[in-house]
């Protein structure tokens, strides 16, 4: 397989969880703004006080058990296995990264407090910067560009 259709592999599955977040985002903001789920203040502080604790270390988490994954090739790998590496490590990084955004959502439509909602999207964007691009690639595997095309 091609290097170009091996990123596109990872970028669907990267858009994939993107999508899924902001569609659960909308769907979350269209029930508590319509009143179809009623908000329990209650919980505000110990969400938030989880909420918090969740995401700092996923965020830390997730690119260094990433670079874990790309600490592990040697250099006798062939650039499909270098792909595998990339893909698992990428799955398991935006997936610790994906995590908060849903604690935050479910936070949100729990509380109905925009904090959560903010902070939702915060890591989203995040999330977002962590797209998988040839690039990264190739950047993180020291292959220059002219040897993947």
């Amino acid at each position: 397989m091609k290097a170009s259709e091996q990123i596109k592999a990872v970028q669907i599955i990267f858009f994939a969880l993107l999508t899924g977040q902001i569609i659960f985002l909308f769907i979350a903001v269209f029930l508590v703004q319509s009143g179809n789920v009623l908000p329990n203040e209650d919980l505000y502080l110990i969400l938030l006080v989880v909420d918090l604790i969740i995401i700092a270390p996923a965020i830390v988490a997730g690119p260094m058990l990433y670079r874990s994954f790309i600490s592990r090739v040697k250099p006798k790998m062939s650039l499909s296995e270098k792909f595998n590496l990339y893909k698992q490590g990428t799955i398991i990084k935006l997936s610790l990264v994906e995590a908060p955004v849903i604690f935050s959502i479910v936070a949100y439509m729990l509380t109905g407090a925009l904090l959560f909602l903010i902070i939702a999207i915060g890591v989203l964007v995040l999330f977002f910067l962590h797209k998988p691009t040839i690039e990264k690639f190739a950047e993180d595997f020291n292959i220059s560009l002219s040897e993947l095309e």
